[in-house]
């Protein structure tokens, strides 16, 4: 049972686990992975990421239950909850904020075992879950998930990650053709294309992708893996180490200005010394955003976001809304709501077309021949004075309020979204886009397989009928060759899987890690 209640604002994003759905070859996949992981991991990532995975409860045998994780993972302060593959940024590192993991469900095909294209079962519970056993770096993950929820992001970067979720969930369907990856893959650049700028949301999601996901430690020259994408993955996790990837000292202007892929292997990494050094790079990522600097240009953030977001004053109060214009001169900002609630001392005030008149110049008078209420000028308007029915002219724009505050503050504090339960805006409850799981030939043998091996049955007898009508599924021949005890049976199966290594790059390095696990 989950140990804290799911904020109502992040519970449209969260899917049922389907896990009576998993097929035999699901369980197949998360075994073997797992089980060559840890074989490969070992010593070469961060000590603590095996008692992590030891503390978690997880074990090779079966997939994880989502919901179970959660009573070994209390333990570290955190619970989890089942989503459906990529969710919005924000409400991804907002989970984590609330000491949530949010684990994506599905699982990677058997051809996408080296490198899954999308966030899967193995990469959030393998990956990322041992890692947050570790109580320093599980303050970490928090503290990211903190900043990533009150980051802006841009109005183009939301059709940005429908195409991109569109293409992880294209490249994972088994019926999908050449084209529509090729199609998928068109409409994720023309997106990307429109995307101008580098949001606050871009700058946390690839400090935290070259870092918790990506990230490496130690010794520059001889680093260790603690990254969820690199402790998950087959391929990379020994690609990563060799010379083929550069590694870089971690630098945070370096890091935002390197590119990640988030369909391909890495070719640079980032080497950081010591998670206190990552403290540290968040402390001087935080001060760079509007939730911390404040003022007029953090509201420019707020309005080209084109969402909800919260202006603090000086005095604690908020205007919560979506900033639909600015209008500068070299003494005012007058910021601009359609609907626009203040929050003060506990009490909510809404109010329509609604202005916030800021006023740069102290010196400079309130009340000039551009200000007028009811038609009259205004000569003598105080800070703080609220005025009814008002007529702006300011930079050759005249601009009728129903209602304007006029203020001489320094916005301290602006940040997206509220924190006002109230005033939260629910999305609609997410929409599953899931491939129905279906047997395929291999899956029945692949059951018969695992409840022998739970029996401590021989499975010597199978192996002609596993050769004649399954002759390509390389990994039930892993299986197979793991329990099987006549000697004569065991060279053709190795003699059968030398003949499949052939058959493609990735068989090959699959089927040669897996002799040497076995040996």
């Amino acid at each position: 049972m989950l140990t804290q209640s799911i904020p109502k604002h992040l519970a449209p994003h969260i899917s049922p686990q389907f896990y009576n759905e998993y097929t035999p070859t699901d369980h197949a996949v998360w075994r073997f992975v797992l089980r060559l992981n840890l074989h490969t991991l070992e010593g070469k990532a961060h000590p603590f990421y095996i008692e992590g995975l030891k503390r978690t409860g997880m074990g090779p045998d079966r997939l994880p239950n989502v919901e179970q994780m959660t009573d070994e993972m209390q333990a570290a302060g955190w619970s989890t909850v089942a989503v459906d593959g990529l969710i919005p940024g924000v409400a991804f590192f907002d989970f984590q904020g609330n000491g949530m993991l949010p684990v994506a469900t599905d699982i990677r095909k058997v051809e996408n075992i080296l490198y899954s294209p999308a966030p899967d079962i193995i990469h959030e519970a393998a990956g990322h879950a041992p890692m947050l056993m570790d109580p320093t770096f599980s303050a970490i993950v928090k503290r990211f998930g903190q900043l990533g929820a009150k980051a802006f992001m841009n109005r183009e970067e939301h059709a940005s990650f429908a195409a991109l979720k569109r293409l992880t969930i294209v490249k994972e369907n088994a019926n999908s053709t050449e084209q529509d990856i090729e199609a998928a893959e068109k409409a994720v650049h023309e997106a990307k294309a429109q995307v101008t700028g580098f949001s606050e949301a871009q700058q946390v999601a690839r400090i935290f992708w070259w870092t918790v996901e990506f990230g490496l430690i130690g010794d520059l020259d001889n680093p260790m893996i603690y990254g969820a994408g690199l402790l998950s993955s087959v391929g990379e996790s020994r690609h990563c180490l060799t010379d083929a990837v550069v590694k870089h000292p971690f630098d945070l202007e370096h890091a935002l200005q390197t590119k990640q892929d988030v369909t391909n292997m890495q070719k640079e990494l980032f080497v950081i010394p010591n998670f206190e050094t990552l403290s540290s790079v968040l402390d001087e990522l935080e001060g760079r955003m509007a939730i911390r600097k404040g003022g007029i240009e953090s509201v420019a953030k707020a309005l080209a976001s084109g969402s909800q977001s919260t202006i603090r004053l000086e005095d604690g109060s908020e205007r919560v809304g979506i900033v639909r214009h600015m209008t500068e001169s070299k003494e005012h900002t007058l910021i601009q709501w359609d609907e626009c609630t203040i929050v003060k001392n506990g009490q909510l005030t809404k109010r329509e077309r609604h202005g916030l008149l800021v006023v740069h110049d102290t010196e400079s008078a309130l009340g000039r021949d551009d200000l007028f209420e009811d038609g009259t000028t205004v000569r003598h308007a105080c800070a703080s004075d609220l005025l009814k029915d008002v007529t702006v002219q300011l930079e050759g724009r005249t601009i009728p309020l129903d209602s304007l505050e006029v203020r001489v503050d320094s916005l301290p504090s602006v940040f997206p979204g509220t924190t006002v339960d109230e005033l939260m805006m629910i999305e609609k409850p997410v929409i599953i886009e899931r491939d129905e799981r279906v047997w395929t030939n291999d899956d029945p043998m692949f059951n018969r397989i695992h409840l022998m091996r739970e029996r401590g049955e021989s499975i010597d007898g199978l192996i002609p009928e596993i050769l004649t009508h399954h002759p390509d599924a390389w990994l039930l021949h892993i299986e197979c060759l793991e329990l099987v005890k006549d000697e004569g049976l065991k060279q053709t199966l190795i003699e059968r899987l030398e003949a499949l290594r052939q058959t493609s790059p990735s068989r090959n390095e699959l089927i040669g890690r897996a002799f040497d696990l076995l040996r």
